[in-house]
């Protein structure tokens, strides 16, 4: 009894605080960011102005709302924050990766019918976000609307910034730190299943607000599945990189196309083919176990 009151606080404290810990470090690393870039504005308006410090406040306020330059505050606070990531994770885990692991990636995850899964996946899940994103909205507007001026706010500026942030940055940097550092920690600790629910709601806290904590439940547990399956991130990379890319490609389809009929359309369509593929590999797979 006694062994497994102590399993069971080294599986709290060393498996779910220290992720939390991680997950506060890098957002650490963002807020701090934010932070010297306000203190470094306001010191400016202050030398410019000579006004007091409500005018200040208020001039600083106004410089930071502005699109153009919250969106290039983002680029930037995800470029830094990328930059840690990825070296901390190729520190502890990337530069461990034994032959059998990048045997595996080649033969079995690098190949056209499991990047076609993944693909499908990552489609499949961006629409499921919609609709859950319609559901909020239909609950409460007012928490919608709150949550588009925050976006708008955040990725309204640049369009190509935007890209950048959002496509490119995004994918490598949070990939790293919860497929990479928190999933690999977790698994030290828990069983796989409850990994991928763990690692899934931490990186909904992630993103700092419920509506988009929320929808992003479902990729976020998907790219731990494909981490656990593929003993990579690099898949993940590639997945987190195509449902990012599916908010600037669904502006560009027809409306009919960016409805909430043709979202659940398509989530259906993705279930069936995957189950459909899924089914197909367990059988293949039990074959040659019973040849």
């Amino acid at each position: 009894m006694e062994e497994k009151k102590v399993t069971g606080v080294k599986k709290i404290f060393g498996g779910i605080v220290l992720s939390f810990v991680i997950l506060g470090l890098f957002l650490g690393i963002q807020i701090v960011i934010g932070a010297v870039t306000g203190i470094v504005i306001s010191t400016q308006i202050a030398m410019e102005t000579g006004g007091d410090a409500q005018q200040v406040m208020e001039l600083t306020q106004e410089r930071i709302s502005q699109g153009s330059f919250m969106t290039t505050l983002t680029v930037i606070a995800t470029a830094i924050s990328a930059v840690f990531s990825v070296f901390f994770y190729w520190l502890l885990w990337g530069r461990k990766k034994t032959a059998e692991d990048q045997q595996y990636l080649k033969e079995k995850v690098i190949q056209a019918k499991p990047v076609v899964m993944i693909t499908i996946t990552a489609v499949g899940t961006y629409f499921l976000a919609i609709l859950i994103a319609s559901a909020i909205e239909l609950i409460s507007p007012e928490t919608m609307e709150k949550y588009n001026t925050l976006m708008e706010t955040a990725l309204g500026g640049s369009g190509l910034l935007a890209f950048v942030a959002a496509v490119i940055l995004a994918p490598i940097n949070e990939e790293c730190i919860f497929r990479g550092l928190i999933l690999r920690n977790l698994k030290k600790y828990f069983s796989i299943p409850v990994v991928i629910i763990l690692q899934a709601v931490m990186f909904g806290i992630f993103h700092m607000n419920w509506v988009q904590g929320l929808y992003v439940l479902p990729i976020g547990a998907a790219l731990g599945y494909v981490a656990v399956k593929s003993r990579s991130v690099w898949p993940c990379i590639y997945m987190h990189f195509v449902y990012n890319l599916m908010s600037f490609v669904l502006g560009l389809l027809p409306e009919i196309l960016q409805s909430n009929v043709f979202a659940a359309i398509v989530v259906a369509v993705s279930v069936v083919i995957l189950v459909f593929c899924y089914k197909e590999e367990h059988d293949k797979s039990l074959g040659q176990v019973e040849g």
